[in-house]
């Protein structure tokens, strides 16, 4: 397995390692947003750091956008940050939602996880209500 999840009071550090296939970083976020923590989870630290190759691109990102914003309706209090110093990477990262026009948890790119932490501390807290319902009254 490329990646490791490292569940926090507040959050979960999503570790990867190594070669990442572009199915391990669905099945990744797949795994967290279907834990029944993820309900309360204010960030998600996608530490990229330790991979030595990826197999990732524009479509694959779409399709993480596309879990997020169908997690988004469920939990709109989470904040995500890939972490990483490939600048292909964080390219990708911050182009994806923008060319897609699926936009839905704020996202940002560190060089390094405590630069993150920081980056997610000095955020407001967010209290937003869950859309879990999907109608509205008239």
């Amino acid at each position: 397995m490329a990646y490791e999840l490292v569940w926090e009071p507040e959050g979960v550090i999503n570790r990867f390692s190594g070669v990442v296939r572009a199915w391990e970083l669905v099945q990744s976020v797949e795994t967290i947003q279907g834990d029944a923590r993820f309900d309360d989870t204010r960030y998600v630290i996608n530490d990229f750091l330790a991979v030595t190759e990826y197999e990732m691109g524009a479509e694959i990102l779409t399709e993480v956008a596309v879990l997020q914003y169908g997690a988004y309706n469920t939990n709109p209090n989470c904040r995500i940050v890939f972490v990483t110093t490939d600048d292909a990477l964080a390219t990708l990262v911050r182009g994806v939602p923008e060319s897609s026009g699926i936009t839905s948890y704020q996202t940002e790119v560190c060089p390094t996880v405590s630069a993150a932490r920081d980056w997610l501390d000095s955020q407001p807290q967010l209290h937003l209500m869950s859309n879990v319902m999907g109608f509205r009254l008239n």
